[in-house]
């Protein structure tokens, strides 16, 4: 496995690491993103979606939708399990999203029964200070593990 350290000191920064990574991105991928309430997993999502040529305005803290689907240079399907103690890939038609053709970045991924079994991206955000934080991307598989190398060459 491997893992990457970055840290952020402003929403700004979290949002720039979040651009960064979706300058790499080619579709397909799954982003499971994990930390506490207010760690900014939404925040880093804004920065992915302006990565993808979205404006981070219309990416909202899908508490209530759960689900909200978003056309870039590839599509963004945001997802937020936070108010479903546990989640199965059949569940809200997920399986289309998490194996679609485009990018899923999915909130409180750690409620997903399957995750253990998929392929993805982790990215879990701990707190440091009161701006600070740590976060940690970690690629268990191949494409995972190569598109960390590749970020970390070009951006750490």
């Amino acid at each position: 496995m491997m893992k990457l350290v970055i840290h952020s000191g402003s929403a700004r920064e979290t949002k720039a690491w979040g651009r960064r990574l979706a300058s790499m991105l080619k579709g397909g991928e799954l982003l499971g993103l994990s930390g506490e309430l207010g760690a900014g997993k939404t925040c880093f999502i804004k920065g992915l979606a302006r990565g993808l040529n979205l404006p981070e305005e219309e990416i909202l803290s899908p508490t209530f939708t759960m689900v909200q689907e978003h056309s870039g240079r590839l599509p963004l399907y945001h997802i937020d399990l936070y108010r479903l103690d546990r989640a199965t890939l059949d569940d809200l038609g997920l399986r289309e999203y998490l194996f679609s053709p485009g990018v899923a970045a999915v909130e409180w991924f750690e409620r997903l029964d399957e995750a253990a079994e998929l392929g993805y991206l982790a990215i879990q955000i701990f707190y440091e200070g009161a701006n600070q934080r740590r976060i940690e991307l970690s690629a268990g598989d191949q494409p995972y593990t190569q598109l960390l190398e590749s970020f970390k060459l070009k951006f750490v």
